[in-house]
C-alpha cells in the first residue's frame, strides 16, 4: 500500500504543510460540508472559523422567514393556531369570537417582524450558548489530554453542520415565492419535508413531520463530525452533543398540542 499522504481539498489529511493553515473560504466550507465533511472539520480543528457559516445561515434563514411571513395569510393562519388551542387556553375560552379575531389581526401585523427578531436576535444568541456547550463537553471528553479545544472550536460545532440545510432554506425560500401559501407553516412549505406531503391534525405528529427532512437530519450527522473531529472529542462527547441538539426539537414536539 501507498505511503502518500490522501489530498483532498483541504489539504493531505497526514501532512502539516502550509497549506492547512490558510484560511477557507465560505464555499469551501460549504463544499466541504456536503463533500469532505469529516477533512473539513479537522482543517477547521487546526484553525476554526465560523463567522462566515453563521451569516450565511442567517441571511437564508431571514430570506425564508420573511417570504413566508409576507405571503401566508396571517389573519387565517393565527386564528387556526388559536382554534387549535381554544380547548386547552382558558384565557381564549374567556374571550369572545370578535375579541379572538381582533387579537389575530393585531398579532398579524407583527408577525413578519416577530420571525426577523427570532432569525437576527434568538438564533445568534442560541448559536453562542450552543457553541458554549459543546465546548465545555469537547473539554472533558477529548480524547487527547494534551490537547486544549477552545471556544472558538466549540462555535464551530454550533455553525459549520447548519450550513447542510441550505437547499432546505433555499427550496422553502423558492416554493413559497412560487405558490401560494395560504394557512401552511414554513416547513410544509419544502418538499424535501414529510410535512410537505403528509397533513395530519395532530399537533405532535405535524411536529414529527416538519423534523422529518433529510437536510434537516443531515445537521444532527454534522454536529457529530463537528465535535468528534473539530473538538476531537471522543464518540460519547459527540454523541452527547447531538443529544442534547436533539433535545430542543424534542421540547418542541412535547409541547405541540
Amino acid at each position: 500500500m501507498s505511503d502518500q499522504p490522501i489530498r483532498s481539498l483541504y489539504g493531505e489529511s497526514s501532512g502539516q504543510g502550509q497549506e492547512q493553515q490558510k484560511p477557507l473560504n465560505i464555499l469551501d466550507i460549504i463544499s466541504g460540508v456536503f463533500s469532505e465533511p469529516v477533512e473539513l472539520f479537522k482543517r477547521l480543528s487546526k484553525k476554526p472559523q465560523w463567522g462566515g457559516a453563521m451569516l450565511v445561515v442567517i441571511i437564508l434563514t431571514v430570506a425564508f422567514s420573511a417570504t413566508w411571513a409576507f405571503r401566508v395569510d396571517a389573519v387565517e393562519f393565527l386564528l387556526a393556531i388559536y382554534d387549535r388551542a381554544l380547548p386547552h387556553s382558558t384565557q381564549l375560552q374567556a374571550m369572545s369570537q370578535d375579541d379572538i379575531e381582533k387579537l389575530a389581526e393585531m398579532q398579524a401585523k407583527i408577525l413578519p417582524i416577530g420571525g426577523l427578531f427570532q432569525s437576527l436576535i434568538v438564533a445568534p444568541i442560541f448559536i453562542f450558548i450552543c457553541g458554549l456547550i459543546y465546548w465545555a463537553i469537547g473539554l472533558v471528553s477529548k480524547e487527547d489530554q494534551r490537547w486544549k479545544p477552545t471556544y472558538q472550536h466549540g462555535l464551530v460545532a454550533a455553525t459549520v453542520p447548519s450550513l447542510v440545510t441550505i437547499p432546505y432554506l433555499l427550496l422553502g425560500t423558492v416554493m413559497t415565492i412560487m405558490n401560494p401559501v395560504g394557512i401552511k407553516k414554513a416547513n410544509q412549505m419544502v418538499p424535501s419535508s414529510v410535512a410537505f406531503w403528509l397533513e395530519t391534525d395532530s399537533p405532535k405528529l405535524e411536529a414529527i413531520y416538519g423534523l422529518l427532512d433529510p437536510f434537516i437530519l443531515a445537521q444532527f450527522v454534522m454536529i457529530y463530525f463537528a465535535v468528534r473531529y473539530t473538538l476531537r472529542a471522543q464518540s460519547w462527547g459527540a454523541i452527547l452533543c447531538v443529544a442534547i441538539a436533539l433535545m430542543f426539537p424534542g421540547i418542541t414536539i412535547w409541547m405541540a398540542k
